[in-house]
């Protein structure tokens, strides 16, 4: 029995297959819930803001332990909710400012 060869074409439509639409939103909703269910993940997307703010300074007004900053920070920028640039966390662009904008309280 003879195994179909895949040509040029069929290797190319493979490799750039990305997660589905319903996929993606899943992700997004996981990362969401993510966010939600901490009031420190909450509480330092509304301290950074749409304006952003200095690493050192948002240490400082978060009020978080050492390791307890770092776990959460990680998981943040991780999931493209924060992002670093040049010293200072900004929101990123959609989701950071959508996690921001939805509405999420302490």
């Amino acid at each position: 029995m003879q195994e179909k060869e895949e040509d040029e074409l069929d290797v190319y439509i493979n490799s750039e297959k990305g997660p589905s639409e319903a996929e993606a939103i899943k992700k997004d909703h996981v990362m969401m819930g993510k966010v939600a269910l901490s009031s420190e993940r909450r509480k330092l997307v509304r301290i950074v803001g749409f304006s952003g703010i200095k690493k050192e300074e948002l240490k400082e007004k978060s009020g978080l332990s050492d390791f307890m900053y770092k776990y959460h920070m990680d998981l943040l920028l991780k999931e493209g909710i924060l992002k670093d640039e040049g010293g200072k966390y900004h929101l990123t662009d959609p989701q950071g400012i959508t996690v921001h904008e939805s509405g999420l309280r302490i």
